[in-house]
């Protein structure tokens, strides 16, 4: 289902990592996520789209300490990785607020990264590739015009590479 891009004999996964703009923010971003085997666990948990509940993260991921992933959850939420937020729910006559996260569009290409192709529906490839095309011709006309280049350069650099 997943082709392998080949280049100079070497096959790669053609995947883009999406970073802040800040450079303090992109180390700060990287080592919050692949400096630990709880944060690389909490982001595969998490559902691409819709919400997570604290509760089942916790549950699911019992071999970890719920110190260590309530952390990890307040830092994705800080890096903007995670957006958080509290629904109520009556449970045996009983109202409870319970916590739910959310990726944000950062998150989604972490969170694409991280876990398995094979874990992914071809809608789920389709809208982050729309999404990462239009970013990516947003940022390439504002780099352009930033640094006086020549956007018709791109746009056939582009064609080319769909006519190949």
């Amino acid at each position: 289902m997943y082709q392998k891009v080949i280049g100079d004999s070497v096959e790669y996964w053609p995947f883009i990592i999406l970073l802040p703009y800040k450079s303090v923010l992109q180390y700060r971003t990287l080592t919050s996520i692949f400096s630990s085997e709880v944060a690389l666990d909490i982001l595969k948990s998490i559902n691409l789209d819709g919400k997570t509940y604290q509760r089942d993260l916790v549950k699911k991921l019992s071999h970890h300490s719920n110190k260590s992933i309530i952390k990890y959850l307040k830092i994705f939420v800080e890096l903007e990785i995670l957006e958080e937020g509290v629904e109520k729910v009556v449970v045996d006559g009983k109202s409870m607020w319970i916590k739910w996260y959310k990726p944000t569009f950062l998150g989604k290409w972490f969170i694409l990264l991280i876990k398995p192709k094979e874990m992914f529906s071809p809608m789920d490839i389709k809208n982050a590739l729309e999404d990462l095309l239009k970013l990516y011709a947003k940022s390439i006309v504002k780099l352009c015009s930033t640094f006086n280049l020549d956007l018709e350069y791109f746009r056939k650099v582009f064609n080319e590479a769909l006519e190949k």
